[in-house]
């Protein structure tokens, strides 16, 4: 299960704020990250913690997707040659 990191929670736009911009790091389990923002206004949250919560619902389906998306891809993408030669020569003794 992927790891959903409040990043950024801060009012929005700073000079006349009219809401939150609410961001979440996210650290699959395979070590894959991404990071998503949303804002939030002051009408649906007046706190910062309803301002996540708000975020999360809106934005759970989507970094579901995008979670089961990066779980599929090989753990060799963004490997150095190197390091794969290196693993396969360990591997055959």
């Amino acid at each position: 299960m992927a790891k959903i990191i409040i990043a950024r929670l801060e009012p929005y736009p700073s000079d006349e704020p009219i809401g939150w911009t609410v961001g979440f790091s996210v650290v699959c389990d395979n070590g894959r990250t991404f990071y998503v923002d949303i804002p939030v206004s002051y009408d649906e949250a007046n706190t910062d913690e309803e301002a996540a919560n708000k975020a999360y619902e809106k934005l759970k389906e989507s970094i579901d997707t995008r979670v089961a998306k990066l779980e599929k891809k090989s753990l060799l993408i963004g490997k150095e040659i190197k390091e794969i030669k290196e693993i396969k020569e360990i591997s055959n003794g």
